[in-house]
């Protein structure tokens, strides 16, 4: 970037960065005048005129002094970590701390977790802290949401933190938030130990026929019946008053037949997120906790613990 001198002002955000991203990938020169009220945004046959104000009243921003614990991890690996691991936050805003995303380091790991109550995801990424007691932070989800598309896709970045503020730092970028306050659930209570069964069904295929099945949904309506009979997975989904949609699917793993029932969206919503071209069900019974996960994950751990449901209803044959 070159410039002449060194000025500060004030613009508004959203429409300057909806302006400047409608610009073509090219060169932008950026004008203003001493005691002007307007900057002009410029581009070969493109001019943009904008709004500011003085910036002497602008918050002053938190900052890292350098003397703060920090980590470093790779930035894909980290953007991958928290597109899995936020689904889980949940919607209810009285709720801080599980509107939000755990973000749990210690000394051989970290861990960012999100819960709604009813699920719990759990991205595990390695990683070397070299810290002596585990830290717990929460940080709101607007904040962990815009990681992704704040960051690049190569290189590392630095996170860092003091008792009410996160920063992350890579070059060209410096970002803070401030922390939530309050005790994140405990988490680590509920996640099972014992999985000794497991099955293997292709992934795509598997969100087709959910979705086809769960086209009989409604806001009082979402469980689906998963039926093992080995090879077989019949899925049932069942309306009390639009009837019955069904679909058979081929799997691979535990021969011994089963049945589980789960909230069709909380199965869609982690097929849509997860990739590669199987997912894994690892669970011990019909009626625990077990784990989602998809074999295709590299440089981190990523579990999806769903607790099945009880159905009343009998099987169709």
């Amino acid at each position: 970037m070159e410039g002449q001198g060194d000025w500060s002002i004030t613009v508004p955000g959203r429409k300057f960065i909806d302006t400047i991203q409608s610009f073509p990938t090219t060169e932008l020169t950026l004008e203003t005048t001493n005691n002007s009220n307007r900057l002009w945004v410029r581009a070969k046959d493109m001019n943009s005129e904008q709004n500011i104000q003085p910036s002497d009243g602008y918050p002053e921003l938190p900052t890292n002094n350098g003397k703060l614990a920090q980590i470093k991890l790779p930035i894909q690996k980290l953007k991958e970590a928290i597109g899995l691991a936020s689904i889980a936050v949940s919607r209810d805003t009285t709720k801080p701390t599980m509107a939000a995303v755990l973000l749990h380091i210690q000394k051989t790991n970290i861990r960012l977790v999100s819960t709604d109550g009813f699920r719990l995801a759990i991205a595990e990424i390695p990683c070397e802290t070299k810290i002596n007691e585990e830290v717990k932070l929460v940080v709101p989800r607007r904040a962990l949401d815009l990681f992704p598309q704040l960051l690049t896709n190569e290189g590392e970045v630095v996170i860092a933190w003091d008792a009410t503020t996160l920063y992350i730092d890579q070059p060209g970028l410096k970002f803070s938030t401030r922390l939530v306050n309050g005790n994140f659930p405990a988490y680590e209570k509920v996640i099972p130990q014992e999985l000794p069964k497991k099955v293997l069904i292709d992934r795509d295929l598997l969100s087709k026929r959910l979705r086809f099945v769960g086209l009989k949904k409604d806001d009082y309506n979402k469980n689906v019946q998963l039926v093992f009979a080995y090879p077989n997975l019949k899925i049932v989904f069942q309306h009390p008053d639009e009837g019955t949609n069904q679909s058979t699917l081929p799997f691979s793993g535990e021969e011994q037949a089963f049945e589980l029932a789960f909230n069709i969206d909380y199965l869609t919503e982690i097929l849509d997120r997860l990739t590669g071209e199987d997912v894994v069900y690892q669970f011990k019974d019909e009626i625990g906790q077990g784990i989602f996960t998809s074999p295709s994950i590299e440089g981190f751990v990523f579990r999806y613990i769903l607790m099945p449901v009880r159905f009343a209803n009998p099987t169709p044959a």
